[in-house]
């Protein structure tokens, strides 16, 4: 069995590293000189900057990872105060309650919106097909909840709508304390187990995990676009552009798309027409990344918390701040803070982005001065979208890997770094599954 693999991403290098470890040939194609996709990592004129992931979460694969690979020693762990998260309301920042006793104890919500929460134990589980986030957090909890709470935290995760996305792709494990418990409250007291995961940098940058992984592959092919897959008599061929290994004529029996959804889609125009179309349909929302320093003594606010979320109702700038330095400090020069600030723009208004940023941050921190350093990063198609249209996309590929053709992206796997590790060992191992008839 060989098996080529496209999109040198997260997704892609975990499953060419668990392949590799099964034992199963493989050929992994990245069309740029650098792998990671939007894990990039950069230092420059002394700050440590994330342009994508800011923080990974820990998971049981990912830890494991992490020690295969002699990681686990760059681990920074994040200081106490991240444990605190806030929302900005009336131009001032609140703590976010953390448990459902706290939100009815918390001054944050009017007493209507914590009289509807206490009543949520009370009220009928109902089954809607194609239930949006919006829709279930407004029938269980109110408006309120969803302006202040959900709305942000949904912005900040996927750049999206939670009137546009799906509850079964976005929160599916919310749904289902709905039908195990008919409660969601009573279902999240029941499966309460202390602290979440922490989160975790790598002292060389979050771009090192990725790196490493790199490292390790005995047939990663950088600056090689694949530009189409034809099948033939039951096997896979590749047009790849300035292969001069003679790749091209290769013949797989599996192919495996870990790009982009519209990148997917080119690709499959011909072998696969009716993904082809869906992928089409997949929305990205932009993103723009915003890093700005100042000196800490020009900072009229105490840092004491992992960062803050911007409602919509509150008509910001951007969708939410990363307090980066404070916590983890090291990644900006002693006496200076540094804020990683999230946008939601493309491309088109980049420009203006950094000095509107600037002025958010003068204004919700009582800063002084202007910034001793800014970085701006824009990403065109950041975050792939879980709302109606990813229903066909997720059908169609579960199909087609019966005709060998898998997905193994995040736009099947999820948007955490975690769960796109997760997903590339599930698919390594269904592929190990099939080897036999391929023998």
């Amino acid at each position: 069995m060989k098996v080529a693999i496209i999109g040198a991403g997260i997704s892609g290098l975990a499953l060419a590293y668990y392949l590799q470890k099964l034992g199963i040939r493989y050929d992994l194609f990245e069309s740029s000189s650098e792998v990671g996709g939007m894990v990039k990592s950069r230092a420059q004129s002394g700050y440590q900057l994330e342009l994508g992931p800011h923080a990974l979460q820990m998971n049981g694969e990912l830890q494991d990872l992490l020690q295969e690979l002699k990681l686990d020693s760059q681990i920074i762990w994040p200081a106490q105060a991240a444990r605190q998260r806030f929302i900005l309301r009336n131009g001032k920042f609140h703590s976010i309650p953390t448990s459902p006793l706290k939100l009815l104890l918390n001054s944050f919500f009017s007493w209507h919106t914590k009289l509807q929460i206490s009543q949520e134990v009370q009220k009928p589980r109902q089954e809607i097909p194609g239930e949006t986030v919006g829709h279930f957090f407004l029938r269980r909890f109110g408006q309120e909840v969803v302006d202040y709470l959900v709305q942000p935290l949904v912005a900040g995760v996927y750049g999206g709508d939670p009137d546009t996305l799906l509850l079964e792709k976005t929160f599916p494990a919310m749904k289902e304390l709905e039908r195990a418990h008919g409660s969601v409250l009573k279902g999240l007291v029941k499966q309460h187990k202390g602290e979440p995961s922490q989160i975790f940098t790598l002292a060389p940058g979050l771009q090192a995990l990725p790196n490493a992984i790199a490292s390790k592959l005995v047939s990663l092919h950088l600056d090689h676009e694949v530009e189409m897959i034809h099948k033939n008599r039951g096997k896979f061929f590749l047009s790849i552009r300035h292969d001069q290994e003679g790749l091209s004529d290769e013949e797989y029996d599996l192919v495996v798309l870990a790009l982009p959804a519209h990148a997917a889609a080119e690709l499959l125009e011909y072998t696969a027409p009716g993904l082809s179309a869906a992928l089409q349909n997949v929305n990205y929302a932009p993103l723009t990344v915003v890093h700005t320093a100042y000196r800490k003594q020009n900072v009229g606010f105490t840092l004491n918390g992992l960062g803050a979320l911007h409602p919509g109702k509150e008509n910001p700038v951007s969708t939410g701040s990363i307090w980066s330095s404070s916590v983890f400090p090291a990644v900006c020069p002693e006496g200076e803070v540094l804020f990683s600030s999230f946008v939601h723009s493309g491309p088109a208004s980049a420009a203006q982005v950094p000095q509107k940023v600037h002025r958010e941050l003068q204004q919700n921190y009582s800063i002084s001065g202007s910034p001793l350093f800014q970085h701006c990063h824009v990403w065109p198609k950041a975050l792939p979208q879980p709302d109606q249209f990813i229903l066909d996309v997720h059908r169609l590929a579960e199909v087609l890997e019966e005709e060998h053709l898998f997905a193994c992206a995040n736009w099947v796997a999820g948007p955490a770094v975690r769960d796109c590790i997760a997903f590339a060992k599930s698919i390594a191992q269904k592929i190990y599954s099939r080897r036999p008839s391929f023998q």
